[in-house]
């Protein structure tokens, strides 16, 4: 599954929850990640969260990603995992 129609499922999910989305446009050639790790930032109230966006398969490559993140920058910012599990049409949720 392509990663526009991810977000979307996320984005729907989501806004039903009350949260307000915002990621990056995709831009050809440049990173669209926030800070290098993120793909979309939500809010609700006072509440942040950094989400990652992937499939089943890319779970390990984006925790490899998220760590060097926490390393590089110093930060213990919690970044959300969500892969996409299209045989059980579901999410795998994680915090990193």
């Amino acid at each position: 599954m392509k990663e526009a129609e991810i977000r979307k499922k996320v984005v729907e999910e989501l806004s039903q929850k009350g949260w307000v989305c915002w990621f990056a446009r995709k831009v050809r050639f440049w990173e669209n990640d926030i800070f290098g790790v993120a793909d979309m930032i939500i809010l609700k109230g006072k509440k942040l969260r950094l989400i990652q966006l992937t499939t089943i398969s890319n779970l390990s490559a984006r925790r490899k990603k998220i760590r060097e993140f926490h390393k590089r920058t110093k930060s213990e910012i919690p970044v959300e995992l969500w892969g996409w599990d299209n045989k059980k049409r579901e999410f795998r949720k994680e915090v990193c």
